[in-house]
């Protein structure tokens, strides 16, 4: 069950990170201007670029509600949206936003407004001292791990509406000509429609200090912060923690890290409890291609972990990532143009080191070849606790003259660790979920204004309640064509097939976009 957006709940300080958002443009010096018309032809590139568009896009499918009842419906959204993205001096950033309004011919009562937002920026307030990040994620997630995948149906009964605002204000700067420091305090609130999830308050501060480490083979840092989240239907839980990190310099090449700390919490029990921190860590450059990383943990949850590998050649992208940390739900600092646009943009960076200019080229070669922004396997599922999670992800992209292959593997591992109250989330009857699925993207270019693609991919959702497990396998071929300079159109055919006592169903779909960008 959905309930009412509660706008009005939200703090002061996150208002403000509304309001920071809408007023963007006035913070942003240089000059607003659409698009090139021709990315790799220009020869002036403004610092900031502003694009509206608009999309219609109609679908005929034989299951609108993505269940066993499998009633047909045809289904039109007109979606207008924006894109700012900003390089000057004081503000970098970007906010890309979109208002779908979705009609339904047979079932009118589905009829729906539901919105898409992606920002991010960090503005220089007072030069080289102070500073305030902005960020937000409004979309739509999984109210259940069990459930049918959001697609954008407002008719799905497992999507609900989820907004996540950050704004953190802080002050950088230097001690002597030795020491740096760092002060901050962030908050973000976390809201959603469906009545059995929890909304969550968190309140961060942060203090560091460490020594400049250009060029020195010993470095130093000591961080203290604390940590409260609110859960409207659960308890607070606050993390108060001391970290101090030191950093040998092996090699130019190599720098491995001691940790050592102690952290007091209540997420365990209702009192407050101390435990020790203790870890390592190492970072790996051999080449400005490639990067290895990674830090590891004692915590008073068992061990906590951060491991990253990105490596580039001449015509791929391999990345890899392996966390596992305390969730607190959906995080507005994860807002990004997509996981299919961080890839191409690592890419893209080795031939074009302006970041403006980057990002118009990598967007129009997605749009050329029909892919989405967003190749994410599986959205995080809502919850209304603190989680475990561990999560790791294998993306790659081969770039050819005319075709482009895309691979997403996605695993996660959840587990409660709020105790025995029943909060009326997936944790109630199950102790621990499991999630793992994959998604491969084919693309190729069949003229310089056509392509055509194909999408295959599988989730599946495990949970310890006896025989709860889903299986979602979909298939989708499209066609799309530049209909004019700004103006393109595509065409899809869907097929989805979900296996599972909790959300059997199957759905067939045509699905036509025209997209016109100003």
């Amino acid at each position: 069950m959905n309930r009412p957006y509660r706008y009005t709940a939200s703090p002061p300080l996150v208002r403000w990170a509304s309001l920071a958002l809408a007023a963007a443009p006035a913070f942003l010096s240089g000059t607003v201007t659409a698009q090139q018309e021709d990315v790799q032809a220009a020869t002036s590139q403004p610092s900031v670029v502003f694009e509206p568009r608009v999309s219609v896009q109609h679908t005929i499918t034989n299951n609108a509600r993505l269940d066993a009842t499998g009633d047909s419906d045809q289904v039109t959204e007109v979606i207008p949206g924006f894109q700012l993205i900003s390089n000057t001096a004081r503000v970098k950033g970007f906010v890309d936003y979109s208002l779908h309004d979705t009609y339904y011919a047979r079932e009118s009562r589905f009829n729906q407004i539901r919105h898409n937002l992606n920002a991010n920026a960090v503005v220089e307030a007072i030069e080289q001292w102070a500073f305030f990040d902005v960020a937000a994620v409004v979309a739509s997630q999984p109210i259940s791990a069990f459930g049918p995948p959001v697609d954008g149906y407002p008719a799905n009964p497992n999507a609900s509406q989820t907004s996540s605002f950050r704004l953190s204000p802080y002050l950088r700067g230097r001690i002597g000509a030795v020491v740096d420091y760092e002060a901050r305090y962030s908050v973000q609130d976390t809201r959603t429609k469906a009545d059995s999830r929890s909304d969550v308050t968190t309140q961060d501060w942060l203090l560091h200090l460490g020594s400049r480490e250009s060029g020195k083979i010993l470095g130093w840092a000591v961080d203290a912060s604390n940590q409260v989240a609110d859960y409207s239907l659960g308890r607070s839980i606050e993390t108060t923690a001391v970290r101090a990190r030191v950093n040998i310099a092996m090699t130019p090449q190599l720098v491995v890290t001691g940790i050592g700390g102690t952290e007091t919490t209540n997420q365990m029990s209702p009192t407050r409890e101390s435990h020790s921190i203790a870890g390592f860590g190492a970072t790996w450059q051999p080449s400005e291609r490639s990067r290895l990383s990674f830090e590891r943990e004692s915590r008073y949850f068992g061990e906590a972990h951060n491991a990253s590998l990105e490596h580039r050649t001449g015509r791929t992208v391999w990345r890899y990532t392996d966390v596992k940390v305390i969730s607190n739900g959906l995080d507005a600092q994860s807002a990004s143009l997509g996981s299919l646009f961080d890839l191409l943009d690592g890419f893209y960076a080795q031939l074009e080191p302006d970041a403006i200019r980057r990002t118009q080229l990598v967007l129009a070669e997605i749009e050329r070849l029909g892919l989405p922004a967003n190749v994410q396997v599986f959205p995080d599922f809502l919850r209304s606790s603190s989680t475990l999670q561990r999560v790791q992800q294998l993306s790659l992209a081969l770039l050819g003259q005319r075709s482009t292959v895309t691979l997403a593997v996605s695993r996660s591992d959840s587990r409660s660790i709020g105790g025995a109250l029943q909060l009326g989330d997936d944790f109630d009857t199950n102790s621990r979920i499991r999630q793992r699925g994959w998604s491969l993207w084919l693309a190729h270019r069949l003229t310089p204004n056509s392509s055509i693609h194909a999408n295959w991919g599988e989730q599946r959702s495990v949970g310890t309640f006896p025989g709860l497990e889903t299986r979602v396998r979909s298939l989708v071929l499209g066609w799309n064509v530049l209909l004019a300079r700004r103006t393109s159109g595509g065409i899809q055919i869907r097929r989805v097939r979900s296996d599972g006592l909790a959300s059997p169903y199957s759905e067939s779909a045509i699905v036509g976009t025209i997209t016109h960008r100003f």
